[in-house]
Order: C-alpha cells, then sequence, then structure tokens
C-alpha cells in the first residue's frame, strides 16, 4: 500500500532491517572500539579499524588500517595508520599512509604527516604540516629540465638569453 514501486515486496513489521555493511567481493572486518570509560596505558597495535572514545597514553601502530579518535577521546600518543581522524583531542604526532582529518570539534597539539590532509574551520591546531606522495618504486623523480619552472616558481635562464662577456 505504502510502497513506491509496485515490483518491492512489502516488509512485514516485525522485520528488522540489516545493519551490516554490504560486501563486496573482500573480507569486511568489524572495527574495534576503546569506550569512554576504559584508560589504556601502553602501546596498541593491531590488525583492524580502531575506534577511540576513551584515553591512550603510549603509542597506537596500526599501519594497514584507520584510526577515529572520537569527540570524547582523548589521545596522548603518536599514531601511526593507514588513515586517522579527529574529533576529540590529541597530544602526539599523526602519520598516515593515506589521509588525516582534523574536525571541527578537534584539539590537536603535533605534526601531521601524510599525502592528504584535512583541517575543518573551527578546529585548533597547534604543530606541522607535511604532505608528500610517496614517489613510485623503482622511478627516479625526474630532474628538471632548462627552461622548465623551478620548484620555487623562478624559471631558468635560458641559454641563448645568457649575457656574453
Amino acid at each position: 500500500m505504502w510502497n513506491k514501486r509496485e515490483d518491492e515486496p512489502l516488509r512485514p513489521p516485525s522485520a528488522a532491517p540489516s545493519t551490516a555493511p554490504p560486501t563486496s567481493g573482500a573480507e569486511r572486518r568489524e572495527a574495534a572500539g576503546i569506550g569512554s570509560s576504559i584508560t589504556i596505558i601502553g602501546d596498541v597495535t593491531g590488525d583492524e579499524d580502531l575506534t577511540i572514545l576513551g584515553r591512550v597514553e603510549g603509542k597506537i601502530d596500526l599501519p594497514k588500517n584507520s584510526v577515529t579518535i572520537g569527540q570524547g577521546g582523548r589521545v596522548k600518543a603518536d599514531v601511526h595508520a593507514k588513515a586517522v581522524s579527529v574529533a576529540g583531542e590529541v597530544h602526539g604526532n599523526l602519520v598516515a599512509s593515506e589521509q588525516i582529518v582534523i574536525r571541527k570539534t578537534a584539539t590537536m597539539l603535533g605534526n601531521l604527516t601524510a599525502p592528504r590532509v584535512g583541517l575543518e574551520d573551527g578546529c585548533c591546531f597547534r604543530g606541522s604540516v607535511e604532505m608528500e606522495t610517496p614517489a613510485p618504486k623503482g622511478r627516479p623523480i625526474p630532474a628538471t629540465p632548462a627552461g622548465s619552472p623551478k620548484p620555487d616558481g623562478a624559471a631558468a635562464p635560458r641559454p641563448e638569453s645568457v649575457p656574453r662577456p
């Protein structure tokens, strides 16, 4: 009766919608969580995504996974992960192989190193940002040819325009 499409079957009211994320050929893992009443002092390592809502002091090393620091999360640690999102408070350096995002509710005191870094309006950030795209393995970085712009924006002098003595 209330279906927008005629070909869609009616779902009985007792059937709850599926909350499982869709899976595409690859195995999907659940994320681990550190709840708001949990405090960890020491190193955190593992092989799954991590959400922090409590306190962590030490070192967080999840190089193949994502780390999310929720709005109530308080971290005094260096974090090494594939992607890092901060909405809480971090005192430490963040290193990500893909991306770092500092949300507007975040307080971040430390250095950021990732190919992509995002700072939302309203966040509190003190530190440095280093954005580098890693060079492909086996390929040297090409030298700047004569006459093309240098990285600082100045053009190299052309041989024919150099005054002769």
